[in-house]
């Protein structure tokens, strides 16, 4: 038996792995204790990933549908791959023939973000037969960051990270690191990095309507505030900051613009005003302004939770605007760029200064290349896409309006799916292509570019020869070209790793040096705070804009919506989204080590208070209504939560896919049939879908 170090591509902090092989199978995975950032550090999901790796369910071979998409079960005939790729390319010819080269859109999921060669290889296609029409999964979870970042930094590549190992200071707003570790920071043991800031006599506050499983004694508080309002609350403590004179004259003015304006904005919401909206007191309120402002190095950090609100793009900016007007953004304990091994704020700089453009749908705009997701059953049923190609993606089950996209689908002309599993998108698929896993493709952990507080290059060799006839996605799309007669990769002796191979050219590096280094890891030296403004900022000047055009877009919307909640009942129920740890999204389903009992569907969690207000019982099956749809769930007590708020665990769902032999025995209740879809459902400063604080209103079944 041999080791063979490799890490994993779940999520974000891509803990390193050692694979035990076997006659070219792999038997187990363990932790990479010799590893120089993670040293041992990894979790259950990606320890069981063999599991997903040997999943009898999985596709793996071509395959080609035989009987009618609406048909109750769809049938599909195993092919060869030049059957495959012959077929598909003859689909997409008569696509275009008849109805235009930009006929053709696409769909790409969040597990190709891991894949270092995939991505890229299906831009690329897309590029090569003229696609016009992209959609993604960023827009369920991530594009107001981009739309933020590059207005208020003129790149879409900077996210500042806090300074984990300095900050004596951590307001985290929106996120639960114990259980989903910690988006757009990829970094080992987060609850650790939470454990070592108290230590140290530090504060950790953590913003959200649960008590989250992140918050103890011992890695900080929790102030609950009410869903959807979190801009309030940040533009409410740069007010009081501002007010107070606590903020850095001479920081601000020597690295920024328009910051009279940013005041301007604030004071339209003074914690006294703000109090009832936010959820928690004027006084309160105070205090995190007070203590942030006062703090030898604070830091901020916001994630999903406020991503899939209403308002995600102004309040990222304002999470940028409370760093900055403290003197901690590009400081020491504050917020920090990260470039890794290559500076992608250099490549991430906006290719127009008006993004918006008219169409059949209104005023819309593109976040790395892509639509807005909640508008991909209108383009369909305007006859705009005739045709999609699904990459790791599951929009069925991610996006709001299952029923209408399931119709949607149904009409397209034709639909290829390259994926490792048979989801529930790809009960529409003419064609399912089978995609190899992250132990069976090389890959550098090139997505950390930017996020990392302990920067560090890894390289991974495939683990195991591919098993059955799994294909890594770059090259089934360099042989759909060559069917197509276009130019592609497999033609010559061109290296899908270059385009890697040359970003490391930056840091003096190559993919030789990595594979021979221990773990096939090299360390990089930990951020300088200089090079915040110096290589991350691209204004003019390397000044943050603090009233880019994008924010003054939303400032009327941010008072109308303020409006809004102000005036609801008080006995409105808000429905948020609830992350577990034994699921990833709505691609882990299928899984026996992530099937606990406990964890067999997806429960309305609700406060004990609001249970005894409606007259329900635990275990209570319930009506949960919104002015979108309808869900049967059954009740779970959860004194975690703010009365007036519920939960739902997203990515269930899979009753109509019996491919998925364990997923479809259990397959709960797909909530996103409560969110709003079509124009008005998404932000549209980033095409940033509503997801979170969605008003329910909940009865007993009967």
């Amino acid at each position: 038996m041999k080791s063979v170090p490799t890490y994993c591509r779940i999520c974000e902090p891509q803990c390193a792995l050692v694979a035990q092989v076997e006659d070219e199978q792999v038997v187990k995975l363990l932790p990479d204790k010799s590893h120089p950032v993670h040293k041992g550090f990894a979790c259950h999901k990606g320890l069981n990933f063999v599991e997903l790796h040997n999943d009898p369910d999985r596709n793996n071979h071509p395959q080609a549908r035989r009987n009618d998409k609406n048909a109750a079960a769809p049938e599909f005939d195993r092919v060869s791959w030049d059957q495959a790729a012959a077929a598909v390319a003859e689909r997409i010819t008569a696509l275009q023939d008849n109805y235009g080269s930009d006929s053709l859109g696409f769909y790409i999921g969040n597990p190709s973000a891991f894949n270092s060669t995939g991505r890229e290889a299906a831009r690329s296609f897309a590029r090569a037969v003229g696609a016009r029409y992209m959609f993604g999964s960023g827009t369920q979870d991530c594009s107001n960051k981009f739309a933020a970042s590059e207005a208020v930094f003129g790149t879409a590549n900077l996210h500042p990270i806090p300074d984990y190992k300095h900050t004596q200071y951590l307001l985290s707003l929106g996120s639960n690191p114990k259980i989903s570790h910690v988006s757009f920071v990829h970094m080992t043991n987060p609850m650790g990095a939470l454990r070592d800031i108290v230590a140290r006599g530090g504060t950790v506050k953590h913003i959200n309507p649960r008590k989250i499983e992140s918050a103890t004694p011992a890695t900080g508080d929790v102030v609950q505030v009410k869903p959807d309002a979190d801009v309030y609350l940040l533009a409410a403590m740069i007010h009081e900051i501002h007010a107070a004179g606590r903020h850095d004259t001479a920081w601000v003015e020597a690295h920024s613009t328009n910051a009279d304006a940013l005041w301007e904005f604030a004071a339209q919401f003074p914690a006294d005003r703000v109090a009832p909206v936010v959820g928690i007191s004027a006084a309160d309120i105070r205090q995190l302004a007070h203590e942030f402002a006062a703090a030898d190095g604070a830091s901020v950090h916001m994630s999903t939770g406020v991503n899939m609100g209403r308002q995600g793009t102004l309040a990222y900016w304002l999470v940028q605007m409370l760093s900055l007007v403290t003197g901690n953004l590009g400081k020491r304990g504050g917020n920090l760029y990260s470039p890794g091994y290559f500076p992608a704020a250099t490549v991430g700089k906006p290719k127009s200064d008006n993004p918006f453009f008219e169409t059949e749908f209104g005023e819309l705009r593109r976040i790395a290349g892509s639509l807005p997701g909640n508008l991909l059953a209108e383009h369909i049923e305007a006859g705009l896409v005739r045709g999609l190609v699904v990459m790791s993606g599951n929009p069925l089950l991610s996006m709001a309006g299952e029923t209408r996209l399931a119709e949607a689908l149904a009409k397209l002309d034709f639909v290829l799916v390259i994926d490792i599993y048979p989801s529930a998108t790809s009960r529409f698929a003419d064609f399912i292509l089978p995609a190899t896993d992250w132990l069976e493709r090389p890959d550098v952990n090139s997505v950390s570019l930017g996020f990392q507080p302990e920067p560090y290059v890894q390289y991974t060799e495939a683990v195991v020869p591919p098993r059955f006839e799994r294909k890594p996605e770059w090259w089934i799309f360099a042989r759909l070209q060559q069917a197509l007669g276009m130019p592609s990769i497999l033609d010559g002796n061109a290296d899908p790793m270059a385009k890697i191979d040359r970003q490391l050219e930056a840091s003096d590096l190559n993919l030789d040096a990595l594979n021979a280094a221990p773990s096939h890891t090299i360390r990089l030296p930990d951020p300088d705070p200089d090079v915040f403004f110096e290589l991350g900022v691209q204004h003019e000047g390397s000044r943050v804009n603090c009233w880019p055009a994008l924010i003054e877009r939303g400032a009327a919307r941010c008072t109308e919506l303020f409006n809004e909640l102000a005036a609801e009942s008080v006995d409105t129920l808000k429905l948020i989204s609830l992350r577990t740890n034994y699921m990833v999204n709505s691609w882990m389903h299928n899984l026996p080590a992530l099937k606990r009992e406990h964890a067999l569907d997806n429960p309305l969690h609700i406060h004990p208070e609001d249970m005894s207000r409606l007259e329900l019982a635990d275990g209570t099956e319930v009506s949960v209504a919104s002015d979108h749809g309808r869900v049967i769930a059954r009740v779970h007590a959860d004194e975690t939560l703010r009365p007036g708020v519920v939960a739902m665990t997203h990515g269930w769902g899979h009753g109509n896919n019996q491919r998925l032999s364990l997923a479809s025995n259990h397959p709960g209740t797909n909530v996103n049939a409560l969110l709003p879809t079509g124009m008005g459902s998404f932000d549209p400063l980033s095409n940033m879908s509503f997801m979170t604080g969605i008003p329910v209103q909940v009865t007993a079944e009967v």
